[in-house]
């Protein structure tokens, strides 16, 4: 294969069946391993889609630079295909995310502002709650400076019309019915992106949606807007997701279970993935055990382990 550019490689990940950590008499699990995306995660799809459609309305231009709050996979999409694109980006992060993310982005050209976390978590991080004062610092500094495109990937419907191109990829690589599909939430886009995309197919589809266990205002238990925040900052895709009814249940994972998983994942299939894969997949086998034999469960495997090397942490 020969390709012009680097950003041809986003997308159009392989569909690998589970076999080892898959329980007898189950489903069989189904699993995209997006960190095979050029910079280890499945948040290339968004940056260049969330990019590209900015560039085409006239809202990013040459020489703005790109800003965004990121727990480090967008962040790391968007400095890879930002600096590909000839921006300059500025990621702003919560602090307590692990180091390597840190260095990856800067290894790409951008700069990293780590700012106060409000309230810290010892177990699994819900991004969308973490992120929600670097999002207050991204619009300040829209609203006081020229030149600056802030990507807003929480809200941005460019994000979750990438991941209805990842859903249809599901689907014909699958060449059968998808009975239930899986996958972590965080701002919302793949999970809602990849529902609509099989429910256009497949009705009857399971939809499930994970968070952490430990997560400040669980959507579990209904969606809440997170207090003292504005529209700019809260809401986006995850409040249309929850009141699309789109979502079969919101379920629990706890860091533990996420984590046990993830090296099952490395060492026995041999998938090098990291902590937010290893939650998908474990509840895509209680899934496919709850199913049966002849159904079929689909997940993603978001992002690369290289960036939970120094520590493991659900981090949606």
């Amino acid at each position: 294969m020969k390709v012009n550019s680097i950003l041809e490689l986003i997308g159009n990940t392989p569909l690998v069946k589970l076999n080892k950590v898959v329980e007898p008499d189950s489903a069989d699990v189904h699993v995209k391993p997006e960190y095979l995306n050029p910079s280890g995660s499945l948040k290339d799809r968004i940056a260049v889609e969330m990019i590209r459609d900015a560039e085409e309305k006239g809202l990013l231009k040459p020489g703005y630079t790109i800003i965004e709050a990121s727990t480090g996979n967008t962040g790391t999409a968007l400095s890879f295909v930002g600096t590909q694109l000839g921006y300059d980006v500025e990621i702003y992060m919560p602090e307590g995310m692990t180091r390597e993310r840190i260095r990856i982005m800067e290894n790409y050209g951008a700069k990293v502002h780590e700012l106060p976390l409000a309230s810290g978590s010892e177990g699994s991080i819900a991004g969308a709650e973490v992120e929600i004062d670097t999002r207050i610092k991204c619009l300040e500094i829209e609203s006081t400076n020229d030149n600056i495109w802030w990507a807003r990937q929480f809200s941005n419907p460019a994000n979750t019309r990438a991941h209805v191109k990842t859903g249809r990829e599901i689907i014909d690589q699958l060449g059968e019915k998808v009975d239930a599909f899986v996958a972590s939430i965080g701002v919302g886009g793949t999970l809602y992106g990849v529902a609509k995309a099989l429910r256009e197919v497949y009705s009857d589809v399971k939809i499930i949606g994970l968070e952490p266990a430990s997560a400040n205002y669980p959507l579990s238990e209904g969606f809440t807007r997170v207090p003292g925040t504005a529209d700019e900052v809260c809401g986006g895709i995850i409040e249309d997701m929850m009141l699309s009814g789109i979502l079969d249940k919101v379920v629990k994972v706890s860091n533990e279970d996420a984590i046990a998983m993830s090296d099952r994942l490395v060492k026995e299939e041999g998938l090098f993935c990291g902590i937010s894969s290893g939650a998908n997949a474990y509840m895509a086998v209680k899934i496919a055990k709850e199913l049966g034999p002849g159904n079929n469960v689909v997940t993603v495997l978001p992002d690369h382990r290289d960036r939970y090397l120094s520590e493991k942490k659900y981090t949606t």
